[in-house]
């Protein structure tokens, strides 16, 4: 080592440089008041780190071992709390519900109502998806399929209420409630879902009312009075009158469905 010392100015104060051989500094000599000062300002430093770590990882998104608990089938409620390092009864007082409550939301044994859930997502820091399990493929085919036909159930009350009600006809209206019907019903059939072929008779029914509102609007049936007399016949026929089993979908049917689409 060179013991050749140079100085250098540091704001008001002169640090001394010690040289190496290949004359680049090695070491700087500090008064000790400033050693000192720079041994608290380090430790403060590593505090903040500390503590930055700890609020990221207590108030960002999931991390992966959070994703993975909830997708191998834990409950995201309790999986959320831990990671956030809350005990149950800290979740259960600060979402205003009993720790016994709590208890059977982890569980499963309850869903736990919206309100509860919303009060929970908020203590957690999280949105009410987050919470929710993951779908299994089956049931979340189920549930589109089961939406659908209450979609088409609904269109096929409206379209009877615009032709049998007793508000003036209204052509644009019958239009575009049979439209929806007619996608929906396509949607449907598509996805392997057509119970006791309900819904070819409303695919059916809803051309033949297509083809009678393009008639009324092209002038072609003379009144909008004799186009509802007609249509009234069309929506009275059997075909738009659901099954029994079509508001939902049985488990065995729709367990053959999938069957079905994996064989395929």
């Amino acid at each position: 080592m060179n013991d050749q010392a140079s100085r250098s100015e540091s704001g008001d104060k002169a640090h001394q440089h010690v040289m190496g051989p290949d004359g680049k500094p090695l070491f700087v000599l500090v008064p000790i008041g400033e050693y000192e000062t720079l041994l608290k300002l380090k430790g403060i430093a590593s505090e903040l780190t500390r503590a930055r770590a700890t609020l990221t990882e207590r108030l960002g998104g999931a991390p992966a071992k959070v994703a993975h608990r909830i997708a191998d089938g834990e409950n995201p409620v309790r999986v959320w709390r831990e990671f956030r390092g809350l005990k149950a009864v800290e979740l259960a007082r600060a979402a205003g519900i009993s720790p016994a409550y709590l208890s059977e939301i982890e569980t499963g044994k309850k869903d736990g109502t919206f309100r509860t859930m919303a009060a929970v997502a908020r203590v957690l820091g999280v949105s009410l998806d987050d919470l929710a399990p993951p779908a299994d493929e089956g049931e979340k085919r189920q549930r589109e399929r089961n939406a659908l036909i209450d979609g088409v159930r609904a269109q096929v009350r409206m379209l009877v209420s615009l032709v049998n009600g007793s508000a003036d006809f209204n052509t644009a209206a019958v239009r575009r409630t049979v439209t929806t019907l007619a996608a929906d019903a396509v949607t449907l059939k598509a996805l392997g879902s057509n119970p006791d072929g309900w819904l070819d008779g409303v695919l059916t029914g809803a051309r033949e009312v297509l083809d009678l509102v393009d008639q009324a609007e092209g002038d072609i049936i003379a009144t909008a009075e004799k186009a509802q007399r007609a249509l009234e016949t069309i929506v009275s026929k059997p075909i738009f009158q659901p099954p029994e089993g079509a508001s939902r979908l049985e488990a065995g049917v729709e367990k053959q469905d999938i069957s079905a689409t994996a064989a395929e």
